[in-house]
């Protein structure tokens, strides 16, 4: 009886913990595969903010019980420069892949993610001070319907143009660009290469915003 009740008891601590154990390891794969799909994504679309002739990218997403969310709604970007030749905003809008209550979004042309208590930056956006005393600020601003969709299958994603801007700006001084209005503040931080905000010494700004829609 005694060898009987250890082997009920060890069977059912294995089924408990086991697959508690089994369902904590499928979750946390299944968020390091969409990280991946997310910043793989990203890589594609790279080619509509880089390339003038390029307008459309496709990619897939596999969501397995994940959600797909759009919008024109999102943080907010500002740019500025102590010259006061510079001041812009831009809304960044949706783009978001949620599992439970973590969310990876694509901000800008950038991978963050959050799991609603604090976030990290998986890819950064473009932004870049080069040694010649320019800065380059090239951002991604995603217009699109507000809708979300949930499946357990794979996902087409096609990204298009739907506007593009580009901006000289010349005798600026610095730079600065700063998200306001964020979720992912702390991903923010870590994009930033002072304490509280991108800033750039230079006598040049080019300032590219690429709007975007994204429909699956």
């Amino acid at each position: 009886m005694l060898v009987f009740a250890t082997i009920i008891v060890s069977v059912a601590l294995l089924s408990t913990f086991g697959m508690q154990a089994m369902t904590e390891y499928q979750e946390g794969e299944q968020l390091q595969n969409a990280e991946r799909a997310m910043v793989s994504l990203s890589d594609n679309f790279d080619d509509v903010l880089r390339h003038d002739g390029i307008e459309q990218r496709y990619g897939e997403l596999s969501l397995r019980e994940g959600t797909i969310t759009t919008g024109d709604s999102g943080t907010v970007v500002t740019i500025k420069s102590t010259s006061s030749k510079i001041d812009e905003e831009v809304n960044l809008g949706e783009f978001t892949y949620q599992s439970g209550s973590d969310t990876i979004a694509y901000e800008g042309g950038g991978v963050l993610r959050s799991d609603g208590e604090g976030s990290v930056v998986l890819k950064r956006p473009s932004l870049t001070c080069r040694e010649d005393g320019a800065a380059v600020i090239s951002l991604i601003k995603t217009d699109s319907e507000n809708r979300s969709i949930q499946s357990s299958g794979g996902l087409g994603v096609t990204m298009t143009e739907t506007d593009r801007t580009r901006t000289t700006y010349d005798d600026i001084d610095t730079v600065t660009v700063e998200a306001i209005d964020s979720d992912y503040d702390d991903a923010w931080d870590d994009v930033y290469n002072s304490s509280d905000e991108w800033t750039c010494n230079a006598d040049r700004a080019v300032i590219t915003i690429v709007t975007v829609d994204i429909e699956y």
